[in-house]
């Protein structure tokens, strides 16, 4: 949200960068990463710092540190396109919003 960080998605991977591309973190999949986005919870801490993606069946996070996790289960396969403090801005498969409620109190913990 800050532009300090940019990640990198791949099929099965991520990779956690900062602004001179120098790898923060990288961390691997078995599932099919879907999309992914940056919490831009005004409250900076953890936050600026919180990615979340998805995968066919789950909303997921990464932090810079490498620390990962799952978040919720998914019902149909979503497409992340903005997160904010506990939603999930998305499209769906046939292209229409979505929003999902999350809780992110482990990852921000």
């Amino acid at each position: 949200p800050d532009g300090s960080k940019v990640a990198i998605v791949c099929k099965f991977g991520i990779v956690i960068a900062d602004r001179q591309l120098e790898q923060l973190c990288s961390i691997s999949d078995n599932v099919r990463i879907k999309s992914g986005a940056w919490d831009s919870s005004p409250s900076g801490g953890t936050g600026s710092n919180l990615f979340l993606y998805t995968t066919l069946n789950h909303v997921k996070y990464c932090l810079p540190s490498g620390d990962t996790g799952t978040i919720r289960t998914l019902d149909a396969p979503v497409y992340a396109v903005r997160a904010i403090k506990d939603q999930l801005f998305c499209l769906d498969r046939e292209a229409r919003t979505r929003v999902i409620a999350i809780d992110t109190t482990e990852a921000r913990f």
